[in-house]
């Protein structure tokens, strides 16, 4: 009868990540033989995968990646059930590696999971269900996104950083612009901070739900009304309570979150002179984790 050895145990642990009962148990049933033994983890991996896919994953990491030219970007949102494992080396590991092919791929998750993990043959979600019986929580990819802009660039900004590109909410804002990058950049940064501090739902007051703008409409008149004012007045002031909601949804009609002396509209327009330019507002992205 064979006798597993510690440097067997060693050697299935580093090519798998698995624990040190799971890697003696799986040689004990591969009859020692280190391919095989790795083939009975994946397969109980899968299982145990399956097993924590009901559990509720609402921590993790959002993670940025963007080109050279700041001219395309994308963000991922990864998620795991603690706090405890986004901080994990393995998990970060694998968020990093995931944004990158997100920018690749351009953002569509199917093409995503299924394109080979970098630096192995393996596909994504492959890797996403041998890592969750590793770390013994439930992982998620849950959403992904991507920006491509030819007539500008992209600012990007991470909130609560953990490191390289990755934290707990992250941000996208496309600008078409005549300014060079250089000058711009901190401005674009600044911007991205403020979204996401005040979460806008759109650029514009014309980009706005029809159907969110329309139950808004309907709860303030209901609150209106138990005022028993005329109706000349209760009209006034729901037309009071609608710009009131643009000011803090819409992001041109926000106050800026470092100075709410001034509207952001105002603040690009007075930017766009300072720096001899235009700026216009094209799209933003805006990820937090559990949202």
């Amino acid at each position: 009868m064979n006798k597993i050895s510690t440097s067997d145990i060693k050697k299935l642990r580093d090519l798998t990540g698995a624990g040190y009962l799971d890697c003696k148990e799986a040689l004990d049933k591969s009859e020692y033989d280190l391919d095989k033994a790795t083939d009975y983890l994946r397969k109980k991996g899968i299982t145990s995968a399956q097993k924590r896919s009901d559990r509720t994953a609402n921590d993790g990491l959002v993670a940025i990646s963007i080109n050279d030219s700041n001219s395309q970007a994308s963000v991922i949102e990864i998620n795991s059930e603690t706090d405890f494992v986004a901080r994990n080396e393995n998990f970060q590991e694998f968020v990093i590696n995931l944004s990158k092919l997100n920018l690749n791929n351009k953002g569509d998750m199917d093409k995503l999971v299924n394109s080979e993990y970098i630096n192995s043959k393996d596909k994504v979600s492959d890797v996403l269900t041998n890592l969750i019986s590793t770390i013994g929580e439930n992982l998620t990819i849950k959403r992904c996104a991507y920006i491509e802009n030819s007539e500008g660039f992209i600012g990007t900004y991470i909130h609560n950083v953990e490191k390289d590109n990755m934290g707990k909410i992250g941000v996208l804002l496309s600008v078409k612009t005549d300014i060079k990058f250089d000058l711009i950049n901190d401005f674009l940064k600044k911007l991205c901070m403020h979204i996401a501090a005040s979460n806008p739902i759109s650029i514009n007051i014309s980009d706005v739900n029809e159907d969110l703008l329309k139950k808004e409409k309907e709860f303030q008149l209901e609150e209106i009304k138990k005022s028993g004012k005329d109706e000349s007045i209760q009209e006034k002031m729901l037309e009071g309570k609608i710009k009131k909601f643009f000011s803090e949804v819409v992001f041109l009609e926000q106050s800026f979150v470092m100075d709410e002396t001034i509207k952001i509209k105002n603040l690009i327009e007075k930017t766009s002179k300072d720096l001899n330019g235009t700026i216009e507002i094209k799209e933003f992205v805006r990820f937090k984790i559990g949202e």
